[in-house]
C-alpha cells in the first residue's frame, strides 16, 4: 500500500482552528510500545514494522505496528500477544563460557 504524503503547507492550513487530538494518542501508543518485552528472549529493544493487512483498524486513528526484537529477530503483535515468527534465540544470549579463537 503506497501512501502519498500531503504537502505540509496545505495540511497546516486545513488544521487551523482544530484541536490536536492525535498527539496525546500517539504519545500513549509510543509509551505502550516502549513497555513491551520480547516473548522469545525477554529483550526490550524493538524495531516497529508494519503489515498492510493489520496496520489500520476500524475506528482507530493511529496505525498498529508489529514489533521485531533487535536481539533475536522475533516478530510479534503487541496488541494481541500473538508471536508471528520465533526468531533466533541464540543471537540474544552471550555464552557463559567464552569461545576461544586462535592458537592460544
Amino acid at each position: 500500500m503506497d501512501l502519498k504524503e500531503m504537502d505540509p503547507q496545505i495540511a497546516l492550513k486545513l488544521l487551523e482552528g482544530h484541536k490536536d487530538v492525535i498527539s496525546p494518542l500517539q504519545e500513549e501508543r509510543e509509551k505502550f510500545y516502549r513497555g513491551q518485552t520480547c516473548p522469545g528472549c525477554g529483550g526490550n529493544a524493538f524495531t516497529k514494522t508494519g503489515d498492510s493487512r493489520l496496520l489500520f483498524r476500524h475506528q482507530e486513528p493511529l496505525p498498529r505496528y508489529l514489533l521485531q526484537c533487535d536481539n533475536c529477530d522475533c516478530v510479534f503483535d503487541p496488541h494481541t500477544g500473538i508471536q508471528l515468527t520465533m526468531g533466533n534465540r541464540a543471537k540474544a544470549y552471550v555464552p557463559t563460557i567464552p569461545i576461544l579463537e586462535g592458537p592460544d
